[in-house]
């Protein structure tokens, strides 16, 4: 969820009369019972072959609205780089699924829920809907307002943001043709793109992609994913930017044609850009260091798309879904349900429903999870595919905040992620339940 270094900077009398209201709002008689049984939704298709489309809509504010990440109460003073929701659709025989990404800092389940309904020939669970996580964007949780877990959250923008998101996955159906597609992992060396500031060494050195192209050759678009917070800028920018997620893209756009789409990875427990800082949060980096960055990614990419000798005409599209309930044990989770800013339902027990997703896209596996997961468990769930490349949807369908692994939960170097987390085992129940979904018995296509 960012920075929020203000989390306990409330004051104490304020805190204690919330706390009170929580208690009372609280009971769990008024809340309602977890469901009987947990559907899961499994589909593929079966015949025909692969039309693509891929379009981008700009979702830039129109004023200077709170920005999200590290402290409250900073108002954007003006626009560096415009923000986008980039979506794309693959169908094959009618069968379609879509992926948008977001240059936002997260959205909740109800905000992607919003974005999910009534799609054309897209049931809710053949969606993606992602944000890439950037600090440099408007408050899009209600965490960065004044006061705190009062107001940060802008309605009119956030229409702007959810009508954005529909009208690209509109845009990208729209746009569907006969097309081909290829993907892979390829590795990198971390100097100088990221590192972990909890774990050095502790981090996912691979670049997951995939190149989608019109059977008669031009690019629709490429995807990429790597883990790590767009965070280049640093606490005292207050320019609206992408950060180096916009020099992903860009660079993309202008080797390779198409819609580029950058996909942030398992980024949480701490994965950061490896640029100077004068000390951890530091002053952050400059424009030029972000651009650079970006560029630097969007080469790996390009070197992964210029390696691919075969392309699939007639791919696996397989959809994998299920909710999943986690037990809330984090009282600032309470504090925040209670003043609104945590928009949606408790279940009896303290439970948050939220939800996974294991895709295919040809060979390409598609993994979601809903928050910033560490590497460490990013890492277990992309080993679930085997050898076959899996691309980690970081933020994907919704934003608890902090997915930390059980047996390091309780070190001290996760004293501020523990704020931001739901309970101790929400990480690895959302690996568990991926594997789950791993075991299902594969349909044809």
């Amino acid at each position: 969820m960012g920075k929020a270094r203000w989390i306990f900077a409330a004051g104490r009398g304020r805190l204690l009369a919330l706390a009170l209201a929580v208690t009372i709002s609280g009971c769990g008689l008024f809340r309602p019972p977890l469901p009987d049984t947990i559907p899961v939704h499994h589909a593929a298709a079966t015949e025909g072959f692969l039309h693509a489309g891929a379009a981008a809509v700009e979702i830039t504010p129109d004023e200077n609205l709170y920005m999200a990440g590290y402290d409250p109460h900073k108002r954007a003073i003006g626009v560096h780089d415009p923000l986008y929701a980039r979506a794309v659709v693959l169908d094959r025989g009618g069968f379609r699924t879509a992926l948008v990404v977001l240059d936002v800092i997260g959205l909740q389940g109800p905000d992607v829920a919003a974005i999910r309904e009534g799609l054309p020939e897209l049931p809710p669970e053949h969606v993606i809907v992602a944000a890439t996580h950037t600090h440099g964007a408007p408050d899009t949780m209600g965490l960065w307002g004044w006061p705190p877990f009062i107001g940060g959250k802008d309605d009119a923008y956030m229409k702007k943001v959810i009508a954005g998101a529909r009208a690209a996955i509109l845009n990208a159906s729209d746009a569907l043709q006969p097309a081909v597609m290829a993907s892979a992992a390829v590795p990198f060396d971390p100097e100088g793109i990221l590192y972990n500031l909890r774990r050095r060494g502790f981090e996912d050195h691979r670049l997951t992609g995939v190149h989608i192209r019109a059977q008669e050759g031009g690019t629709i678009a490429t995807v990429v994913e790597i883990g790590c917070h767009p965070e280049v800028l640093g606490p005292e920018n207050r320019w609206i930017t992408a950060d180096y997620a916009h020099g992903v893209v860009t660079e993309l756009e202008r080797v390779l044609g198409g819609t580029g789409v950058y996909v942030s990875g398992a980024l949480g427990g701490l994965v950061t850009p490896d640029v100077p800082r004068s000390d951890d949060w530091g002053e952050g980096g400059t424009f030029e260091e972000a651009e650079a960055l970006g560029k630097r990614i969007a080469e790996i990419g390009i070197g992964m798309v210029r390696g691919f000798d075969r392309y699939e005409i007639s791919p696996r599209l397989e959809v994998r879904h299920v909710p999943l309930y986690i037990e809330n044990e984090n009282f600032l989770y309470d504090l925040m349900r209670f003043t609104g800013v945590l928009d949606r339902t408790m279940y009896r027990g303290g439970y948050l429903r939220t939800e996974v997703n294991l895709w295919r896209w040809g060979a390409l596996h598609l993994a979601t999870v809903p928050g910033e997961i560490t590497p460490d468990l990013g890492l277990r769930i992309k080993a679930l595919s085997g050898d076959e490349p899996t691309l980690l949807v970081g933020l994907g369908n919704d934003e608890l905040g902090y997915l930390l692994p059980e047996w390091d939960y309780d070190h001290p170097m996760y004293s501020y992620e523990r704020t931001l987390c739901p309970n101790r085992n929400a990480g690895v129940r959302v690996l568990e339940r991926l594997r789950d979904l791993s075991l299902l018995e594969e349909l044809s296509p």
